[in-house]
């Protein structure tokens, strides 16, 4: 039996159109809700900031794990990559990238305090919010 050479015949190319995700406007972030659809604020962000405040507030309670020097470089490290992130919504979409959710509990202590970058994260959405840069974790720390 011959074997007959046919090349695959390809669909015409569509042209991107206004309503397309492609076509969005700058900065405008795509959403599995579709091309309209605006990411929205992690509500993971907002309590691990308020835990992490509350944390950082008492001596006592504190993960042991945050006075190791490895973890505050880490923090710190992170930090340093957040920082050109410029809102909430882009920092949101930034952390539902990131590969360590489900190593604990979403929002709780366990999950903060073993994470230098899920505390980086917390950081960065306190500093979105009142517009005040924190200083290095260790001061943060030492206060």
């Amino acid at each position: 039996m011959p074997l007959i050479e046919r090349t695959p015949e390809l669909p015409p190319a569509l042209p991107i159109d206004a309503g397309s995700a492609a076509s969005g406007p700058p900065g405008m972030l795509l959403h599995p809700g579709g091309p309209g659809a605006r990411a929205q604020p992690d509500p993971v962000l907002e309590i691990d900031a308020r835990r992490l405040l509350r944390l950082l507030a008492v001596r006592r309670g504190r993960p042991p794990r945050w006075d190791a020097p490895a973890f505050g470089r880490e923090v710190d490290l992170v930090r340093a990559h957040l920082r050109p992130i410029g809102s909430r919504t882009l920092l949101s979409a930034s952390f539902g990238r990131e590969a360590f959710h489900g190593q604990a509990a979403p929002g709780s202590d366990v999950a903060l305090g073993g994470s230098a970058v899920r505390v980086a994260y917390a950081l960065r959405w306190l500093e979105l919010g009142d517009g005040t840069t924190r200083p290095p974790w260790r001061s943060l720390l030492d206060r």
